[in-house]
């Protein structure tokens, strides 16, 4: 009887040390935290990863933690989000010094007006009209270094059409020539045009990465007005909810003329941002793209095209353009990672950020994600939790086994004496 009562006891105790694992780990993990693994690759040291519209639609670029996977630790990283490149922006004006015409063309030869001694790394001219008129031209560049000798450069169409405009003209890289001609058809109008030169000189500039997306849309008739709202992007479950936009890309083959209103914060635009599919003098003209900086406090994006009496127009496809931003962290060889993401989770700040224009001078690799992500609370064998309570556990196995064993001795060393002291 009373080596029963012993392992009853011995039992109490193994279960009072060791609780339910289920629990602990539930009272040990945050709710609404997914996890999703991250594959590496690569020979650098460091890796970086792209965050998904989904990671962002759940925790923003703030909620989102790195672990590696053995130890459950976290992994310092920083957010990398555009490439350091060297340039700058400012005008020269180009002079007039000739004209003249070729062959039905009209050339009007400029020379750069320089004041100081720089080097005048021309990347586009910017043309201005003298006439308040609609014209289209299909002009071309030529550059020279003596106003003699000249090299084809670049060729664009420069138009105004009421409120429709293109007066830039991209050369197609960078050049150092200090004279421009500009080579203009003349059917039965001249336009004069002068010119300022956008001359790039040493300054470094923040250029980000950038990713498109189709965009899953409605389109409401209202009073007008064309109303379109964006709800997020095809292939994902995400919304525009944290997403970086830069640039929304309408389609469409309707001719229009048409203004845009933005009902969404965050849009640069005004309400006389114009746009327009136009067909004039048999070219084609065509401003269908919405800048828009900065990332929607709300899941979707809504504007307004004004149609007045117009029929609306037939939008078939639109385009997000967003900012990319990577992980960079460092990965141990033989390691595991996964990247934790959501909940009430706060921005981290790491000392990695202090050495963040070594490591990117050092090089990464850019690695990706494996599987897709699931609540983190649901896996036991993810954490750290389930090591200590594991443990834990087969300690007091162990100890309970030496306990039991320890009991089972003592009472067959009582049994035996008892025995010995009766005969």
């Amino acid at each position: 009887m009373m080596y029963m009562k012993s392992i009853i006891c011995a039992i109490l105790m193994l279960t009072i040390i060791s609780p339910p694992i289920a629990t602990s780990l539930e009272a040990a993990v945050p709710n609404n935290l997914y996890i999703i693994d991250i594959v590496l690759s690569g020979t650098q040291q460091h890796k970086a990863i792209a965050i998904s519209p989904e990671i962002l639609n759940r925790a923003g670029s703030s909620a989102i933690r790195i672990v590696e996977r053995e130890s459950g630790n976290e992994v310092p990283f920083f957010v990398h989000s555009a490439a350091e490149i060297s340039s700058s922006l400012h005008t020269m004006q180009l002079n007039p010094i000739g004209e003249a015409i070729y062959d039905e063309y009209y050339h009007l030869d400029f020379e750069m007006e320089i004041r100081r001694p720089i080097d005048p790394l021309v990347s586009h001219l910017l043309l201005r009209a003298s006439q308040n008129r609609d014209f289209l031209k299909n002009i071309t560049v030529l550059g020279s270094y003596d106003g003699q000798n000249w090299i084809e450069l670049a060729s664009a169409l420069v138009y105004q059409v009421s409120s429709a405009a293109q007066h830039e003209i991209y050369l197609n890289g960078i050049h150092r020539y200090r004279y421009y001609r500009l080579k203009v058809p003349t059917p039965q109008e001249f336009i004069e045009f002068s010119g300022v030169g956008y001359v790039d000189s040493e300054r470094l500039e923040q250029v980000p990465f950038i990713s498109y997306a189709d965009a899953i849309f409605e389109m409401e008739s209202r009073n007008g007005s064309t109303i379109v709202t964006i709800t997020g992007v095809y292939g994902t479950n995400a919304t525009m909810q944290n997403l970086r936009v830069t640039e929304i890309r309408l389609e469409t083959d309707t001719i229009f003329m048409r203004e845009f209103r933005p009902l969404t914060q965050s849009t640069v635009v005004t309400q006389g941002f114009t746009l327009y599919n136009l067909f004039f003098m048999d070219m084609f003209l065509s401003n269908t793209r919405i800048p828009f900086p900065g990332s929607p406090q709300t899941s979707t994006i809504s504007f307004s095209i004004i149609d007045y009496d117009n029929r609306p127009i037939d939008i078939s496809r639109i385009t997000v353009e967003y900012i990319t931003q990577y992980l960079v962290f460092r990965a141990e060889e033989g390691m595991e990672y996964a990247l934790i993401f959501g909940g009430e989770l706060h921005r981290p700040r790491y000392d990695i950020e202090n050495f963040r224009d070594l490591i990117l001078a050092e090089g990464y690799d850019q690695v990706h994600f494996g599987g897709t992500s699931r609540l983190l609370e649901t896996l036991v064998h993810e954490t750290s939790v389930y090591r200590d309570y594991n443990l834990l556990f087969n300690i007091a196995i162990i100890a309970a086994a030496i306990l039991l064993t320890g009991i089972v001795v003592a009472d067959f060393s009582r049994r035996k004496k008892g025995k010995g002291d009766n005969e």
